[in-house]
């Protein structure tokens, strides 16, 4: 005992340890390559090769989990002339390697499958300002049977100056976009529209899946990766774009962390499938459009022409990741090369936003 008080860092001896502090050190645990070390050529049993470092370790990650703190802090790191004030920022496979033992937490009992979502979009129209286009939508999946919930919740002047646009132009209840398309103004939302079907769900997965088909998905990160490729062939999943493999697996991927009914151990080698891949990147924290906050990770250099743009507008897009609850909060298209559909928006707008309120197993009836 007195030398594992002894191996305890420096910079944890002033009391319960904040959660980003905790993250980033068990996030960069988790990153380390797994090596038992070796003593004459033969394998050490893994639970006699810790040594002095692994019980630091454990030390370490036992006060950290410990930890009662909330909101993000500084982490303190121990330094010759006193203390070293850095910010605790994690890297886009540390966020996901995080959120995939997060995930495996998560319990998975329930008769149906509950998703609640909202979305968001921005249109500029002909008349010279930006509107926006919100819905919400709710759905319940069974083993048998479905049940799905959607309602239009405004369509009205996006900021408080498109307000005084689309008032000066006569507050008009129709608008135009692309010369043709009438949009009406609904400021007041209105009544949902329902449905019930005793069909079979069918979900997007790169291609046409069956809740059966997504209870069968590999458990494992490679073998997932293998399952999802045997359908790629080199474009988007929803148009004529060209789209490499790392690309593709991030925007089939989305489904799996999100909105779609599969056991935590598969939506745990999801995320641990997007942590391998090369190209994937942290940019930081945000918010989302429900005002959580998250991480938002994407695919380095690459942005994505949006169906039905002819390559005209280019969009970015990114998933904001909550590591602690091991959820994909949302999905955010964000301006790259105004155009096309986002003619007139400034890049590093979000031009769009799916954000998922609630996704569950349930046993209560819709």
């Amino acid at each position: 005992m007195e030398e594992l008080r002894a191996a305890r860092p420096a910079h944890l001896a002033g009391g319960p340890v904040d959660p980003r502090t905790r993250q980033a050190e068990l996030a960069h645990a988790f990153a380390q390559p797994r090596q038992v070390p070796r003593r004459g050529g033969k394998p050490l049993a893994r639970g006699l090769s810790l040594g002095l470092a692994g019980v630091v370790a454990a030390v370490t990650a036992a006060v950290l989990v410990g930890g009662t703190a909330r909101g993000p802090a500084p982490v303190v790191s121990p330094a010759a002339s006193g203390t070293v004030t850095r910010p605790a920022v994690l890297s886009a496979r540390e966020v996901l390697l995080v959120a995939a033992a997060s995930a495996e937490r998560r319990p998975a009992t329930g008769d149906y499958w509950h998703v609640s979502s909202r979305s968001r979009t921005l249109q500029p129209v002909d008349e010279g300002f930006v509107i926006s286009m919100e819905r919400e939508s709710e759905s319940w999946v069974g083993a048998r049977e479905q049940w799905g919930s959607s309602r239009i919740l405004a369509i009205k002047p996006a900021t408080g100056a498109d307000r005084a646009a689309w008032e000066k132009a006569g507050s008009p209840r129709e608008l135009t976009f692309a010369g043709r398309k009438r949009i009406p103004i609904r400021e007041n939302g209105e009544q949902p529209h329902t449905g019930h079907t005793k069909s079979e769900e069918i979900f997007w997965l790169g291609r046409n899946v069956t809740l059966a088909d997504l209870r069968n998905l590999p458990t494992d990160p490679r073998a997932l990766r293998a399952d999802l490729l045997r359908f790629h062939e080199g474009e988007d999943t929803e148009a004529d774009v060209p789209m490499g493999e790392d690309a593709w697996l991030f925007r089939v991927a989305e489904g799996l962390i999100m909105s779609m009914p599969v056991s935590p151990e598969v939506r745990a080698a999801a995320f641990r499938m997007l942590a391998d891949l090369p190209s994937v990147v942290s940019l930081g924290q945000v918010t989302d459009a429900a005002g959580r906050t998250g991480t938002a990770i994407a695919i380095a250099g690459t942005s994505q022409s949006k169906p039905g743009d002819t390559g005209e507008g280019v969009v970015q897009v990114r998933l904001i990741i909550d590591e602690r609850s091991g959820r994909a909060l949302a999905r955010e298209s964000v301006v790259v090369e105004p155009g096309g559909m986002q003619a007139g928006l400034a890049p590093g707008t979000v031009w769009n936003t799916d954000t998922v309120l609630e996704a569950g197993w349930t046993d209560e009836h819709p």
